[in-house]
């Protein structure tokens, strides 16, 4: 099974970001939705937050831009190479790990 799910993520990994419209308005879009959700039950102040199969990093990169502190995993090397390169490129510090969502506590 962890095969197939590779076969069909890791290739995809420099193309996803084309199933949106615009992907960085996605990311803030995801971001402001997700945080204000967040402060409405834990409070405004940044918290460490764990995106389980994070894929490229669509919500992992917005709520590292909005001060959380993220530490983001997939299952998908590619996947995490890519959100990896994104996350430099924004000047943005999220830890990334290439982990099966089963087991987590083996990869991070």
């Amino acid at each position: 099974m962890k095969d197939a799910v590779l076969g069909f993520y890791d290739p995809l990994a420099d193309y996803y970001h084309l199933i949106f419209e615009d992907w960085d308005a996605s990311i803030e879009r995801q971001a402001r939705v997700l945080d204000a959700l967040l402060a409405s039950h834990i409070g405004p102040c940044p918290i460490k937050i764990l995106d389980c199969a994070c894929g490229i990093g669509t919500q992992a990169l917005g709520l590292a831009g909005r001060g959380h502190r993220v530490v983001a995993s997939d299952l998908s090397p590619q996947a995490i190479q890519r959100a990896t390169l994104e996350a430099k490129a924004r000047g943005l510090e999220v830890e990334f790990h290439v982990s099966d969502m089963t087991d987590l506590c083996e990869g991070i």
